[in-house]
Parts: C-alpha cells; structure tokens; sequence
C-alpha cells in the first residue's frame, strides 16, 4: 500500500513541476518582456507594485525549490529503500537455498 501512495504522490509531483514551471515561468518571462506594463493592472489586483512582485516571483521560485526539492528527494529515498529491501530479500532466499540443501 505504501508503495501504490508513494507512485501517486510522485506522479503528482511530476504533474505540479509541469505546472509551476508552465505558471512561475510564464510570469517571469512576461514580466521581463516588451508587454512589461500590460501586467501592471494585474498587479494592482493583488496590491502589488512591480518592485515587489519581482520579489515576489524569486521567492516562489526558492520556495518551491526547497520544497518540492524535499518531497522529491524523501520519495527517491523510499522508492531507494525500497528497492534495495527486495535485493536484500532476493539475496536472502539465495543464501538459504545454498545452505539448506
């Protein structure tokens, strides 16, 4: 069972890194382009000057590399663990097939 919730989480990380990446990056590259001041009203919205949402965006960028760059390495080193528990195990059955004749 905790194999079948560790493979459903990972594939929702997958999914989220498309996401953010397709979002965070979007706005980024808008907010760097020539259409710089059609974003402006948006960020009114918010209650944000383009000061900050500079900011704002790096820190959304960090963030979510520490995060996500945690979850991701917690679910390597399980699926890791995991793998190396069924070699021990596949090695174990071959001992004792050795040993007891």
């Amino acid at each position: 069972m905790n194999r079948v919730i560790a493979d459903i989480f990972a594939s929702i990380i997958s999914f989220m890194h498309v996401v953010v990446i397709v979002v965070l990056g979007g706005a980024t590259f808008y907010f760097f382009s020539e259409n710089t001041r059609k974003m402006d009203p948006l960020l009114n919205q918010f209650g944000l000057s383009r000061d900050v949402f500079v900011f704002v965006v790096i820190g959304l960028w960090i963030g979510y590399v520490l995060v996500v760059g945690f979850l991701s390495t917690i679910i390597a080193m399980n699926q890791n663990l995991e793998r190396l528990v069924s070699a021990v195990d596949k090695l174990s059955e071959k001992v004792d097939q050795k040993i007891i004749p």
